[in-house]
């Protein structure tokens, strides 16, 4: 992870010294560096200027747009927010790129990991206990907001929790004659037999990595997380073993998507399906994805017709523990060298616990942690159907939080790496295994290392 990182950072450096590290169609062409930005004051005309940077599919860019939109014209403060969106693609790359050549936007989205990578002592982000007056940290559960902190000080905000489950496409079983969804893996795999003898490319559930799936199986198994918060690890090599194994059977009998399936399908990195055709036309009945793309997979499908749900877990044989995992869905940070922390808290309010703001970006992001924001949303009628499920879903299951470093690059791509060899017949799964232990526990050493 050091290793990886210093390469990011290096890669980082030298391109904060051409064009300003800008990048096409994600960053405004009049945009600056948050450290320098052209921030004018109230007092010379201009107004305060912010920019706000997120990713998404398209139904979350139209609603955070017209957010901002409103939030310009309604604030009486004479700030201005520009966004600055963009898709799924090299995501950390882009952000480690803008962030040490201080061309980050004054409010940004985080990924979980991205806390522990830029912030771990507690001076990556603005501490944003300095604007509390203005931003109202009471809608908040006081354990989950913690997930923001880092060595003791609140660096971001949480958004929701994001829980991982199966999510069906309930009008593809029934196409299939299947008219009860399955609940256990012994379900899956009859109902993948059926599925595939008449169309023997497709599979029932697509996982944006092999981690979900093996993750899920270990918890289970061992009843514990991978990793602590100390940088300590929990799993064997011959964990990873049973894991990989396990997940090349289900592969095998079409349960989940093949590593060889999902790279001709959808690509190397683990994106969000909800606009991958081959999720669109039913070639996977099913995907394994955090709460948070339920509103935009859902979304996806009514437009073909077809009805997404949620399914109940299943559960491995003499399971120790019988959920999933959780962890916050998106955070939102703002920069360290800002000018104007005020007005970004500000703005900040505005989309996370103002009513009116709050309406406008609804669920694109998943559900909302904010009690006023929750409240809200349901009197407007827009925590229903499937989002509505995942508010019930998440109340219900148990679950096991994983680390801000779980999602870290180097974890995902030791099982990617070393899974593609096993299933491709280039290693065994014992050498897969332990392949997989020592990249981790390699990877830990030097995050304890460099966070500590």
């Amino acid at each position: 992870m050091k290793r990886q990182l210093a390469g990011i950072l290096a890669a980082a450096m030298a391109a904060s010294l051409m064009a300003g590290c800008s990048t096409t169609n994600e960053v405004p062409e009049a945009s600056t560096g948050a450290g320098n930005a052209q921030q004018a004051s109230a007092g010379d005309g201009k107004g305060v200027q912010l920019r706000f940077s997120w990713w998404g599919n398209d139904d979350r860019h139209q609603a955070t747009q017209q957010a901002i939109e409103n939030f310009n014209n309604s604030n009486g403060a004479g700030i201005t927010v520009t966004g600055e969106p963009s898709g799924f693609d090299n995501l950390q790359e882009t952000f480690a790129t803008r962030y040490v050549g201080g061309t980050n936007a004054e409010v940004m989205t985080l990924n979980y990991d991205w806390l522990a990578t830029f912030g771990s002592k507690g001076d990556g982000f603005l501490d944003l206990n300095t604007v509390k007056d203005t931003f109202d940290f009471t809608q908040y559960d006081e354990n989950f907001l913690k997930t923001g902190m880092m060595n003791g000080v609140q660096e971001a905000i949480p958004y929701g929790q994001n829980t991982l489950g199966f999510y069906l496409n309930k009008s593809a079983f029934e196409r299939y004659g299947i008219t009860e969804l399955p609940k256990t893996f012994e379900d899956y795999e009859k109902d993948a037999a059926i599925v595939t003898e008449k169309d023997p490319d497709n599979y029932l559930v697509v996982s944006p990595t092999i981690r979900f799936a093996a993750t899920y199986y270990l918890q289970q198994k061992t009843g514990k997380a991978e990793f602590n918060d100390d940088y300590s690890m929990n799993w064997t090599a011959e964990d990873y073993q049973d894991a990989v194994e396990w997940y090349k059977d289900m592969a095998d009998k079409h349960v989940f998507c093949s590593r060889e399936d999902y790279v001709e399908n959808v690509g190397n990195d683990p994106v969000s399906v909800a606009q991958n055709e081959k999720f669109l036309n039913a070639g996977y009945l099913g995907v394994m994805e955090w709460t948070g793309g339920v509103a935009s997979n859902e979304a996806t499908l009514k437009e073909k017709g077809d009805t997404l749900v949620i399914a109940d877990l299943p559960t491995i044989d003499d399971a120790k523990f019988k959920g999933t995992m959780a962890k916050p869905s998106l955070l939102l940070a703002i920069d360290k060298n800002c000018k104007n922390p005020t007005e970004a808290a500000q703005f900040l309010q505005y989309i996370l616990n103002d009513p009116e703001g709050v309406k406008i970006m609804g669920t694109k992001r998943g559900m909302v942690a904010s009690k006023a924001a929750q409240k809200t949303l349901e009197e407007d009628g827009q925590i229903t159907g499937i989002v509505k499920e995942a508010y019930d879903f998440t109340d219900k299951a148990d679950v096991i939080n994983e680390v801000a470093f779980f999602e870290a690059a180097d974890f995902n791509n030791a099982y990617q790496q070393n899974y593609e060899q096993f299933e491709y017949g280039q290693i065994s799964a014992e050498d897969c295994g332990k392949a997989i232990y020592e990249a981790n526990a390699s990877a830990l050493e030097a995050l304890k290392a460099q966070n500590q």
